[in-house]
């Protein structure tokens, strides 16, 4: 996996529980169309499967679901930008972060991350909307 996830913070809002998590890049992207796939799932592991580094478990009820409200709050990866996109049937397992060129081309399947995204990182926000 070419994705590594630390947790930032969480709060909630408009009766929605969000988590911020700090994203930074590692050897090739995933594949064109589906992106690096995120693992959010609250457990122990050490970021290789694209998951959180440093499960809290304050916010594993946030993370029982699939989330449904997703964003980036901001990219400092040397001018290339990332969108999330959720794949086929959600899960835990497969958020998409799609990686785009600068001039707005996504990178290819396996496609070498340049110096400048390595080096930098993105906010990602994911949020569970509470029972109405």
């Amino acid at each position: 996996m070419a994705v590594k996830l630390a947790y930032k913070a969480e709060f909630e809002y408009n009766n929605t529980k969000f988590i911020i998590l700090a994203a930074t890049f590692v050897g090739t992207y995933g594949v064109a169309g589906a992106g690096d796939l995120l693992n959010l799932t609250p457990s122990q592991n050490n970021g290789v499967d694209g998951g959180i580094t440093d499960p809290n478990f304050s916010y594993n009820s946030i993370l029982e679901q699939p989330p449904t409200v997703y964003g980036i709050l901001n990219e400092d990866i040397g001018g290339s930008y990332v969108a999330l996109h959720p794949n086929a049937v959600p899960t835990l397992k497969n958020l998409g972060l799609l990686m785009y060129e600068p001039g707005g081309t996504e990178k290819t399947t396996a496609a070498v991350y340049t110096a400048g995204e390595l080096a930098g990182s993105c906010l990602l926000l994911i949020g569970i909307p509470g029972q109405q």
